[in-house]
Parts: C-alpha cells; structure tokens; sequence
C-alpha cells in the first residue's frame, strides 16, 4: 500500500565559493588555493556517480519480471477463487502479493492501479462497499467470511486491473534516483504498515508482505551497489548489515516456505486466526529499531551518489 508521506532523503548542496580580490600575499593565495581545492573537492562529491547511471534500466527490468511472476501468481488465486475452491485461494492469496510488494514503488508509477488492486477497507464505507475492489476485498472475504461466495467479480476485476501492468511499467523512465527513494520506501512500509499488522488483517499473512518488501529493498540496492562501492562502502556495509540483521531476527518466524501468522500481543485486529501469540512484543521492538537504523542509511544514499 502506498506511503503517502515519503521520506525526506538529505542532499549534499553545492558549496558557493565567493573569491575575494588578490592582494598578492602567500596567505591570500594559500587562502585561494585552499577554496579552489574545496570547491573542486564538493563538486566532486555532489556530481552524481556514473556507476549509478545503469541503475534505474537494471531495477526496471527486475520489476518486469516481478509482474510475470505476479500475473502467474495472481491467476493462481483468482482459478481458485471462481471455481469456489476455498483451500487453494487462501493458500494462493500471500503467494500472490509477493511480486507486487517487492515493485511497490515502480507499480505505483501507473495512475490508480495501487488504488484498484491494493486499497484497505479504511478507505471505503464499509467491507461491502462496491468501490472496494482488489485483494484485500478477496482476503476479507476469503478469510474473514471464510467463503468464496460473491468473489468472482472482484477476482476478475484483479486479473483485469493488473493486466496492463507490465506494458505500462516498460514505458516508464525509472532513474537513479527512483531506485534508490523506492529502497528506502519499502522499509518505511514495512515500518508504517506491515509492523502493525493492519495491512493483511484478515488474512494474518503480513509477514509474505514483510519478506517481499525486504527483497524489493534489497534487490533496489543490489542495482546500486557498483556505485556505492566506490562512493561510500562504509554506507554500503550499513545497509546490508541491517538487512541481514532483520533477517536473523526474523529467522524464527520461517514456517516451511513461507511465515508463521502474524499474531501479536493486544493484537488490534483481532481474528480466530489467532488463537495463540506468535510474534512477541519483544521481536517487535526489536524489528522498529533495526528498521529505524536500516531507514536511516538508506535515507543517505542518494545524496552519496549525488542523485537528484
């Protein structure tokens, strides 16, 4: 689901060097001469990197990929959803949202399609609500109502609202930059959303949305990392120390190829789903922090490769 307050990312301004009238004295020149050296060096450090260049084709062509494994994915819930076979269609639903959570932000770039396929019941009058439309109506009704009954319309409507995705995304200019603000948006989702358990409420599968996430980041990074090497590896160590840290965290919530359910203490959004606890309060403070430190690095990355 899109974060509608991004990120504010910081970047390097260009240093201003007024040059005073030369007196003629060593000072004043070894004055000159250190602004000269200062201005050559901060030019240097905000000139965008050229190793960065090829990022936003490289990602661009991941996120196509991503939407052929989405549209395979998706037909797997939706078959199931119009034969009224409720086992495989709650067992395709998290499968299903992977490849879009992973391109989140570049599927994002296509008007209205987050809006149609990936809204919450927040944003409408009521679960029964026509305008509310894509997978989450599915995993309400799926999960919620324990049914298939009434879905094949809104299956149908998902297959028909996704259908485009891949010709729109391949007329897209993807740059740099939008590599690098998309990493960092979806750890802020994660952060946000999926650490509260509000985005897959009935379904209790946020921990699918939190994976997918993580590896969209990480792949985003991936793209970027020539040039991260040579600007600033320390950054670059910062970043996936912090990946690999929430995955240690994480490790104990594997179950076979996919997660536990996401059920936590005073849960707000409670579900029969959930008979027992299955995140702890103390994973969960122990994810907002290493999400707080990984965001933040990320947060740095543009204006280290002078992206603007």
């Amino acid at each position: 689901m899109k974060l509608h307050l991004a990120r504010s990312v910081p970047v390097v301004a260009f240093a201003v060097i007024v040059a005073g009238c030369s007196s003629g004295t060593s000072g004043t020149h070894a004055s000159s001469s250190s602004s000269s050296s200062s201005a050559s060096s901060t030019s240097a450090e905000t000139a965008p990197n050229p190793l960065a260049a090829k990022a936003g084709d490289e990602y661009k062509a991941y996120a196509i990929a991503q939407i052929d494994q989405l549209i395979a994915k998706v037909k797997v819930l939706t078959d199931a959803e119009r034969a009224g076979n409720l086992k495989v269609a709650q067992d395709a639903y998290a499968p299903s949202r992977m490849p879009w959570e992973r391109i989140e932000p570049i599927a994002e770039l296509i008007p209205d399609v987050d809006a149609k396929t990936d809204s919450r019941v927040d944003d409408f009058a009521s679960p029964d609500d026509p305008a509310f439309t894509g997978w989450h109506r599915l995993e309400y009704l799926l999960f919620e109502k324990n049914t298939t009954e009434g879905g094949a319309p809104f299956a149908d409507q998902l297959d028909k609202d996704l259908a485009g995705l891949k010709d729109e995304v391949t007329k897209l200019e993807v740059p740099p930059l939008k590599v690098a603000t998309g990493a960092a948006e979806l750890i802020e989702e994660v952060s946000s959303g999926k650490i509260t358990g509000e985005e897959d409420r009935y379904s209790k599968t946020d921990l699918w949305d939190f994976d997918a996430n993580l590896q969209g980041s990480q792949a985003a990074v991936d793209k970027l990392t020539p040039a991260l090497q040579q600007a600033n590896p320390a950054l670059l160590g910062n970043i996936d120390g912090g990946i690999t840290d929430i995955y240690a965290t994480l490790a104990p919530l594997r179950q076979g190829d996919g997660w536990v359910l996401y059920c936590t203490e005073n849960d707000p959004y409670p579900s029969p789903r959930c008979p027992a606890v299955t995140v702890s309060p103390q994973v969960i403070d122990t994810l907002k922090a290493q999400l707080a430190t990984l965001s933040e690095s990320l947060s740095q990355v543009p204006g280290a490769l002078g992206l603007k």
